[in-house]
């Protein structure tokens, strides 16, 4: 039996760029992703870094025009990961679904106007 959607906001489908880090570690740290779907209320990506259900990360991305509703966004997330599919993505990556807590818009970014 399918397991119903539990989702509150729709997802969209992104190959939006995005980095990220465990909140206790050093920036240097900061590893590079694309997210697979995003909404308002968190982003779906794939890394070979071994993330556990409820860790604090950081994550850095530009919001797109059809998730903000209106012009793309820089932000910088504090978030937690909410679940783990582990190597379920080509190359041995598990999917790590993550939760948006609160974010700081980024202005030292630009914004790419084309989406």
């Amino acid at each position: 039996m399918a397991r119903p959607d539990r989702r509150i906001t729709p997802r969209f489908k992104s190959h939006t760029p995005l980095t990220f880090h465990r909140k206790e570690a050093s920036s240097e740290d900061t590893q590079e992703a694309n997210a697979i779907n995003i909404s308002t209320r968190g982003v779906y990506f794939a890394t070979s870094l071994d993330l556990c259900v409820g860790e604090a990360v950081e994550v850095s991305l530009e919001l797109p025009r059809r998730v903000t509703g209106t012009k793309p966004i820089n932000c910088r997330f504090a978030s937690r990961v909410a679940h783990v599919e582990p190597e379920c993505m080509p190359h041995g990556q598990s999917g790590i679904g993550v939760q948006f807590l609160y974010y700081e818009i980024d202005l030292a970014s630009p914004v790419n106007e084309k989406h």
